[in-house]
């Protein structure tokens, strides 16, 4: 890493190829930490919205979250690899039943 200075004062820095990769995989883990410190907020809202939306009762709230959290931790997996443009396998399958959700937000 080459420090750029001006004055005598710190304004940046040049990181090789490598300390570059370094740095983008510490960012992913941590991006992942922290998602995964939330994920139980997120899987509790999407729990509450089915109840009071859709009816769905204890059992099913169960179902449902137990087919909901092993995707949620392939997600965060997916945070921590090297391949960030890769689609997630999630919206590839809605996307190949005619479902494109980028296009709801």
């Amino acid at each position: 890493m080459r420090v750029k200075k001006y004055k005598g004062k710190v304004f940046g820095a040049d990181l090789t190829a490598a300390e570059k990769k370094a740095m983008d995989i510490e960012i992913k883990r941590q991006l992942a930490e922290y998602e995964r410190n939330h994920a139980i907020e997120l899987e509790a809202i999407i729990l509450w919205v089915l109840h009071e939306q859709l009816g769905f009762g204890e059992k099913r709230l169960r179902r449902f979250h137990d087919g909901f959290a092993p995707e949620i931790d392939a997600l965060l997996k997916r945070y921590e690899m090297d391949d960030a443009d890769e689609t997630w396998l999630c919206m590839k399958k809605l996307k190949d039943v005619g479902i494109d959700i980028t296009k709801w937000a």
